[in-house]
């Protein structure tokens, strides 16, 4: 679905251009960026759609301790996300007040060209400030699905084809259901792009009179495309072509198994200079750098980033399941 164009007024577009001079010959170049890249966010972003479904999400004010609590079964262990989204595995006590673990996430270095805004181009720093927006919900999902995928093979969920076939199939599907359900009623099944295609499939390979649903077994199915991430300078997939996660959502008292959080940044921290306000949000902007080097050519360049801080935990990881399809 495209975005519709909005027709701007001569007067608009003037207004627009002189703005973008005015940032690009000001001695403060880098507060008056990241104020107005800032502008673009609303300050209650709306987490992912399969974050939402398989974590309570909830936001924090800047410095703000948050707790969690963990389920009265077994499980003396939590999953946590630490440094460049790496998975950390750590002893907790059942029922017992943990602290969440917050951990700072930055997107990949984006270069604005002081051409670009010499000439005036009024809609460059809203497109620079949706691919961060993008990046970042990217890199969210991928620290979530590697907790998710930490717990399932924690308690052996992991499944595999059967022998003799070749796609992912709803006794398969079945089959992963019986593992977690007693952990929760409500069941959400995330799939990469060859399982999400083995899905759509089911009915007709299946050659059965009898139709085949899905939603007999699950609550929800997010099909995730395939999807990359640039994290600690490496390209990363999302998730896994051939990977899917069955995660019980909805225990006896209607918990889910993870908490995400998102906290706000100081706004004061950001801005350097005491004129220059940035109103507290879960997401910013900052400028990392002048002139940038790229191969033996200087760029006359200004480095944009996204910034946030999110504790994500899984909680509970007797309600994970894995299916790898190859």
């Amino acid at each position: 679905m495209s975005k519709e164009k909005k027709q701007v007024t001569r007067e608009e577009l003037e207004a627009a251009k002189k703005q973008m001079k005015q940032i690009a010959f000001s001695a403060n170049r880098e507060e008056q960026l990241a104020s107005v890249l800032n502008e673009s966010y609303d300050p209650e972003l709306p987490v992912p759609e399969m974050i939402a479904a398989i974590m309570n999400v909830a936001s924090a004010e800047p410095h703000e301790h948050v707790y969690y609590f963990t389920p009265t079964l077994p499980v003396k262990k939590v999953y946590i996300l630490s440094g460049n989204c790496n998975v950390t595995q750590e002893a907790v006590s059942p029922a017992s007040r943990n602290d969440l673990a917050f951990t700072t996430i930055v997107t990949p270095d984006y270069y604005i060209c002081l051409d670009e805004l010499l000439n005036g181009d009024m809609n460059i720093l809203d497109l620079y400030a949706e691919d961060i927006q993008e990046a970042l919900n990217r890199e969210e999902i991928y620290a979530v699905l590697a907790l998710v995928d930490a717990a399932a093979v924690a308690r052996g969920n992991v499944f595999g084809l059967d022998s003799g076939k070749l796609k992912f199939d709803y006794p398969k599907l079945v089959e992963m259901r019986k593992a977690i359900r007693k952990y929760g009623k409500t069941l959400v099944l995330v799939t990469g792009a060859n399982v999400t295609e083995d899905v759509e499939l089911m009915q007709y390979d299946a050659n059965k009179f009898s139709p085949i649903n899905i939603k007999d077994v699950v609550d929800m199915w997010i099909p995730l495309e395939a999807l990359d991430v640039t994290i600690d300078g490496s390209p990363t997939v999302v998730l896994d072509a051939d990977t899917a996660y069955l995660v019980a959502v909805s225990d006896s008292k209607k918990n889910k198994p993870g908490y995400f959080v998102r906290r706000k940044i100081d706004g004061s921290i950001l801005a350097g200079l005491q004129d220059t306000t940035i109103v507290n949000k879960e997401r910013a902007v900052i400028v990392t750098g002048s002139n940038k080097p790229v191969g033996s050519v200087e760029k006359f360049a200004k480095g944009v980033a996204g910034l946030e801080q999110v504790g994500i935990v899984i909680t509970n990881s007797y309600t994970c399941a894995k299916f790898v399809r190859a």
